[in-house]
């Protein structure tokens, strides 16, 4: 579906509504924009729609912490990385993930910013600087 312009700036300013004086997305000024679009339909609601998720989807994103670590983290390990992350990123939601192929170590994912210190992707390193 090719998304116009006009949509996309309806959608922008749909997405100013749901800021918060805080500057956070506010979840039920979401439900409400999505519920009134739907009910309402005006012209292109469905581009607009759509455009409109994909900006509240990036804006979760950008304030989601994702960390991965290669076993399940204990709370005081938790704490202290919350409370490294907080103070650089604050208000962030955390998402805890366990994959074991990491081997050690952990990779943390915010917004776009990823950070991984998992043994894996050194090992991955060595391989090429080896090859």
């Amino acid at each position: 579906m090719k998304i116009t312009k006009e949509a996309q700036a309806q959608a922008r300013r749909l997405m100013r509504l749901c800021m918060g004086a805080d500057g956070r997305l506010q979840e039920d000024n979401v439900r409400r924009v999505a519920t009134t679009l739907c009910s309402e339909k005006p012209r292109n609601y469905l581009a607009i729609l759509k455009s409109f998720t994909d900006m509240v989807r990036l804006e979760v994103q950008r304030h989601t912490a994702t960390v991965t670590t290669a076993r399940p983290v204990q709370k005081a390990e938790k704490a202290a990385i919350r409370a490294k992350l907080d103070a650089r990123h604050p208000g962030l939601h955390y998402e805890w993930l366990t994959d074991p192929s990491l081997i050690a170590g952990m990779t943390v994912k915010v917004g776009d910013n990823v950070t991984d210190a998992s043994v894996r992707s050194r090992i991955e390193r060595l391989e090429k600087l080896i090859s």
